[in-house]
């Protein structure tokens, strides 16, 4: 079964139909609704696009997705048809729902607070905890995992908590590493590649057609992001893309008790990381985590691009954005290639974690010191993202 639904990619193409034909809808219907949709170049410092640019492009991406999914549903075999239903797909969209609905609310408004995003992002972990059997039972490491197993209430409560933490965490890491052209559809895809090949070497095929599904509506929106974006993907389509993400690496390391817990962290692993060191980096100066800034590795290489660019007189190829969407996306790919080469092994996969945090920090540190130098101020906002 695996092998017909690889061999056997047109089965993929309504979801990209769709998701392209919704995209090229709203791109050419631009001036319709820019005054609301729009990302305005001016309406912040550091942006990195000169013309609004609709930033709703998670509807293209959900449209894609569900037409996708709808039509491999009605055309599966009963076999597959019974798998997909074991994923409980009714419970997974009550948890997607409210956070692409909260995402697209702050694309057109963008005054929703933190408070409330967390809140909704917590509660949609929450709702597939509850309705998918969405959960994690283990972290991987086996002192920790015995102990919280030999006290009942730990027992109890862990699995919830740390699922609503992952979930949560996951579709907010996927959002701030949207900040260039075609860099959030790039990760994605690599991830959701991943993803689909570890679950059909384990023979996952619903969880394979989800990852596939996901694919191609990412691939259709991402033709009008990458490498000039006429659309945005918006935090509702970031927090589509990281919730996709995370139930589906969830469930795959819940399913298949040998794949590590290790293998769902190292194929995150960048997101995490760029979260959790611009946390602590603006801790450091006395920020609030939430605080926005520029400072994110795309964020300094697109920096480091234009400084470039304007020293020497000599354009960079793609532009500035593109060009650092594409070098960030190459070192993000790292990581995640190689976990899909050994996802039961745990000890290799904490070595592929700790060494990409090692090269992650020499990136940001070796990117900040040109771009940085002459700078007073230590802080500005990022182009779309904090």
């Amino acid at each position: 079964m695996i092998e017909s639904l690889l061999s056997n990619f047109s089965m993929l193409l309504p979801g990209f139909g769709v998701a392209v034909a919704v995209a090229w809808t709203l791109v050419h219907t631009r001036d319709l609704h820019v005054h609301l949709t729009g990302d305005h170049p001016d309406s912040g410092p550091q942006k990195l696009h000169t013309v609004a640019t609709p930033r709703v492009g998670g509807l293209a991406v959900m449209s894609g997705l569900l037409a996708g999914l709808i039509w491999l549903y009605f055309t599966a075999v009963p076999p597959l048809r019974s798998q997909l239903d074991g994923l409980h797909p009714v419970g997974l969209l009550a948890g997607l729902l409210p956070l692409f609905v909260l995402g697209l609310l702050e694309d057109i408004w963008q005054t929703v607070s933190v408070r409330l995003r967390l809140a909704v992002s917590l509660a949609s972990g929450a709702l597939a905890y509850g309705m998918a059997g969405l959960r994690v039972v283990g972290l991987g490491l086996p002192g920790i995992d015995a102990f919280i197993q030999s006290q009942p209430l730990l027992a109890l409560l862990f699995p919830m908590f740390f699922t609503l933490v992952a979930v949560a965490g996951l579709v907010h890491a996927m959002n701030i590493v949207d900040g260039l052209n075609g860099l959030l559809a790039g990760i994605t895809l690599v991830i959701l590649g991943v993803l689909a090949t570890v679950a059909a070497r384990f023979d996952e095929a619903a969880l394979v057609l989800l990852a596939l599904s996901g694919m191609a509506a990412t691939a259709g929106f991402a033709v009008f992001n990458f490498p000039r974006a006429r659309l945005f993907c918006g935090d509702g389509g970031a927090y589509l893309l990281g919730y996709l993400v995370a139930v589906i690496v969830i469930l795959l390391v819940l399913r298949q008790p040998t794949i590590s817990p290790w293998f769902a962290l190292a194929v995150v692993i960048h997101p995490v990381t760029e979260t959790l060191y611009s946390a602590w980096r603006r801790f450091r100066l006395g920020l609030s985590p939430t605080h926005p800034d520029a400072r994110h590795m795309h964020s300094l290489w697109a920096g480091l691009l234009q400084r470039r660019s304007e020293e020497t007189g000599v354009p960079i190829w793609l532009g500035p954005n593109a060009a650092a969407s594409w070098r960030t996306w190459a070192v993000a790919s790292l990581p995640v290639l190689l976990a899909g080469t050994c996802p039961t092994q745990a000890m290799a996969l904490q070595v592929i974690c700790a060494i990409y945090v090692a090269l992650f920090i020499l990136t940001v540190r070796t990117l900040e010191r040109p771009v940085f130098r002459q700078v007073s101020v230590p802080y500005f906002s990022d182009d779309r993202k904090s």
